[in-house]
């Protein structure tokens, strides 16, 4: 497929377009078959915040699962964005805001790597990152760099939201320290954390202690597997998905 191909399946009676197959049925399959975002709330109209919405695979799951959710989605890449659009469109879903901008600590403009293609090949963009992380690679050729507007996570905080999902590519802890005292106006948050040692500014202790000073208890898993705050394996890079949510 490429870089302009743009393929659309149907599955369970949602429509999903795509550039990447792969990179899609990846996702797909964590979010639905997997329930990699699995979240319960007596609240039949959740306030969702969807930062690094990607195409909108997780916006379409939560609002199969609660048709009144409000959301609000950010994708930063262009290109991605576009199909992000698309899919909320070709869905017929109500009550979506789309933004495209990153999330960062002041508003503005930042640097934004994306890959390149390759061969004629369609990148991947699930990696697509403000932070220079290790995994975009030592090959300065690999990735490119635009510019994209910010905004602050703060600003969306105004009033309870029932779920965070946070994928934004090692930027996880400056996003929530920018939130400051607001952080508490979140319920729950389903977070990948992305730790490497050309990003120094995103650590996992910190980012934890976070959390607990800000009410949130959390569990945490690595490789698949549950694991305590102690047990972190930090290689470089390393990956952690965390669960934070208020107790009662």
């Amino acid at each position: 497929m490429t870089k302009e191909e743009v393929r659309t399946v149907e599955r369970g009676g949602l429509l999903f377009s795509f550039r990447h197959e792969e990179e899609f049925e990846a996702i797909y399959k964590a979010i639905f078959q997997e329930g990699e975002y699995d979240f319960t709330t007596v609240n039949p109209e959740p306030r969702i915040i969807d930062a690094g919405a990607h195409i909108g695979v997780a916006t379409l799951y939560f609002k199969k699962k609660y048709p009144m959710a409000n959301i609000i989605c950010f994708e930063p890449n262009p290109s991605t964005f576009s199909l992000l659009q698309k899919n909320i469109i070709q869905n017929n879903l109500e009550d979506v805001t789309l933004v495209s901008a990153a999330l960062a600590t002041d508003r503005g403009e930042v640097p934004f790597y994306i890959g390149n293609p390759k061969d004629g090949e369609t990148p991947y963009t699930w990696g697509d990152s403000a932070a220079r992380n290790k995994w975009l690679g030592e090959n300065p050729n690999a990735y490119k760099t635009i510019s994209v507007q910010a905004i602050t996570l703060s600003e969306y905080l105004t009033k309870p939201v029932d779920l965070l999902k946070l994928d934004v590519e090692g930027s996880e802890e400056e996003v929530l320290r920018e939130a400051g005292e607001k952080l508490r106006n979140i319920k729950q948050i389903f977070m990948e954390f992305h730790g490497s040692s050309t990003n120094p500014a995103n650590d996992s202790g910190r980012l934890l202690e976070l959390l607990r000073s800000n009410g949130f208890s959390f569990n945490i898993t690595q490789e698949g597997e549950p694991i305590e705050e102690q047990e972190i394996r930090k290689d470089d890079p390393y990956w952690l998905i965390i669960y934070a949510y208020r107790d009662g």
